[in-house]
């Protein structure tokens, strides 16, 4: 049972009586009969404090079998039992693992799919009382002026104007939100990779950097892409725009961390987009590596957020 008359007494613009955050005073009234449709979770049947309480990583990631992946290489490295690795409620939209101290979600792909999870995954952990989790997202991308398998690990999310309002019409408005992720945040995962030894030779050989992300809403015209079914541009277009945005800080282009970023910027999350780029735009359009080669950049990718959780926790680097 939830404390509804606890949450009654929030402030109305951003309500952390339950300490994790959302900013919407209708909550209230409907604490403890609130349905999470799309995760498939219920606070008035589902004990969420027990099992969502001690939440202080959200790792989210696009593919279903990639984050089952690292949920189950996430319970091996934090010492958490195998069973952990298993999917909690639907499963038809989302996957989502507990492990540990770190709830672990696929997305999918696009910031309307995005979208719907952080509502929910927000409103998960504050009818949780978790406290202040780190959201981490883990993603794909294609790199700019960055060699394939650097992880870029996001300052700022910009549109497809190299501008950073992430702009959503609601009821009728344009409503635009800054995509900013905290300084502090951005460096305490740099500074973590630097010092384990599993990630340090990522950072010194300059494989983990900070910049700003494009994200678009389209793979392909939207990303200035020349292989799509339509394209009404050239060469030359692609390559002066590709070029304007590296000059304006951009490393690399996906199509989720400007909503991310907005998100959680707006309701004072702490939270980072930590990206491994599979290619050069600056040298191609298609990703070319190998399975192999995707396979070694993913775990890269994987090894940075883990030394930074790791790190966080206090765990030990591993034994060589």
């Amino acid at each position: 049972m939830f404390r509804s008359a606890l949450l009654r007494s929030c402030k109305p613009r951003l309500v952390r009586c339950l300490s994790s955050r959302v900013s919407n005073p209708n909550l209230a009234a409907m604490a403890g009969d609130d349905y999470l449709y799309h995760i498939g979770l219920n606070p008035a049947s589902d004990d969420l404090a027990a099992t969502f309480g001690d939440v202080r990583f959200v790792c989210l990631g696009g593919s279903v079998p990639r984050m089952g992946e690292f949920a189950a290489r996430a319970a091996h490295e934090l010492g958490v039992a195998p069973s952990a690795a298993q999917p909690i409620g639907k499963t038809d939209r989302y996957s989502l693992f507990k492990v540990g101290p770190a709830l672990i979600s696929s997305h999918g792909m696009g910031q309307p799919s995005m979208s719907i999870l952080l509502h929910e995954i927000a409103k998960l952990l504050h009818y949780a009382g978790a406290r202040d989790p780190v959201w981490m997202r883990m993603g794909t991308s294609g790199g700019v002026g960055v060699a394939p398998g650097t992880v870029v690990v996001s300052t700022e999310g910009v549109n497809g104007m190299l501008e950073s309002g992430y702009e959503l019409p609601i009821l009728g408005r344009r409503t635009s939100r800054p995509s900013l992720f905290g300084a502090a945040t951005v460096g305490a995962i740099v500074d973590a990779a630097a010092a384990r030894p599993e990630t340090a030779a990522m950072v010194a050989g300059g494989r983990v950097v900070r910049g700003k992300t494009m994200s678009a809403d389209c793979f392909y015209e939207g990303q200035g892409r020349l292989d799509g079914a339509l394209c009404e541009y050239g060469e030359a277009d692609k390559m002066a725009f590709l070029r304007r945005a590296h000059d304006k800080g951009v490393r690399n282009i996906e199509m989720e961390a400007l909503q991310f970023g907005a998100f959680t910027h707006r309701l004072g999350i702490r939270a980072a987009a930590c990206c491994v780029t599979l290619l050069d735009r600056l040298e191609g359009d298609q990703v070319r590596a190998s399975p192999e080669q995707l396979a070694e950049w993913d775990a890269a990718l994987g090894d940075v957020v883990l030394s930074y959780i790791k790190h966080e926790l206090g765990l030990p680097p591993p034994k060589c």
